[in-house]
């Protein structure tokens, strides 16, 4: 009888040791965490909407996020960030430093103006000339429905979005002298509303009832005419992590081109699965 009593006890010790252990594994799995995210003010929006349904998710999970511009969340990727956001391609100088880009988005750039201006569609060619100063007065260029000097507004250097507009509308490093540089997507909008003579550029996912986006060549910027490639101006949402990214990191990553993530996606942007 002894014998078999003392068996019992080691048993039972045995499993009171395997319950704590699988207790200590679960609490560990679920630990608090914070991920670091930084980078394009363009992706910011998106980025917002996929930490909301993560964390509801998976509450030890805290996504913090920065909104600095793609040159910072390029640089600071794997270093001051976990996940660094951009709205443009690296440059080869940049592709050189790594880092794993990850497409999880395509956006549209949408070209808007104040809603009281008749002017609701420019050609490439005539975006061009207004960002380059060929064209500085609105009776140049809209057939006579409206005149002013045009105030042209941009995003500040080093902006994804500014580098993609340049390059797709095809006026790199050309921009008017005396142009607004604007360093976020809410401060164009804020200009665009306050004067009806401007004109700017911002994400398609970010255009709301203040502002007007206008049809390029003919083609109205919509997701649909994005995703045929009707619509010219159209550049990546990229997350951009370092080599030792931390697993819950990466797990976030996964998580945003799972069909959970692309339908928040779908919300205002192009997916990509």
């Amino acid at each position: 009888m002894k014998i078999k009593f003392i068996a019992m006890i080691i048993i039972v010790i045995a499993l009171m040791g395997a319950c704590t252990r699988n207790s200590d594994n679960q609490s560990g799995s679920a630990a608090p965490y914070t991920i670091e995210v930084g980078g394009s003010t363009s992706v910011t929006p998106l980025m917002e909407l996929f930490a909301e349904e993560y964390q509801k998710l998976f509450p030890h999970i805290k996504v913090n996020i920065n909104g600095t511009g793609s040159g910072d969340g390029i640089r600071n990727a794997g270093v001051l960030y976990q996940i660094g956001m951009s709205s443009r391609d690296l440059t080869p100088a940049e592709q050189g430093q790594g880092l794993n880009a990850i497409t999880v988005a395509i956006d549209g750039i949408a070209v808007i103006m104040n809603n009281n201006s008749p002017v609701n569609n420019l050609s490439l060619e005539q975006i061009r000339d207004i960002y380059t100063g060929v064209a500085t007065n609105w009776n140049a260029i809209s057939g006579g429905s409206k005149s002013g000097r045009i105030a042209v507004i941009s995003r500040e250097e080093g902006s994804g979005t500014r580098g993609a507009f340049e390059e797709l509308v095809g006026f790199q490093g050309r921009l008017v002298a005396g142009a607004n540089e604007s360093t976020s997507t809410g401060a164009i909008k804020a200009g665009i509303v306050q004067n009806a003579d401007s004109i700017g550029y911002i994400s398609l996912g970010s255009v709301d009832e203040t502002i007007k986006a206008i049809s390029v060549s003919g083609v109205a910027p919509t997701n649909d005419n994005v995703k045929s490639g009707a619509y010219q101006i159209a550049r990546p949402f990229i997350v951009l992590t370092g080599n030792n990214v931390h697993p819950e990191a990466n797990a976030f990553v996964d998580w945003m081109l799972s069909p959970a993530g692309q339908a928040i996606v779908s919300r205002g942007w192009i997916t990509v699965r």
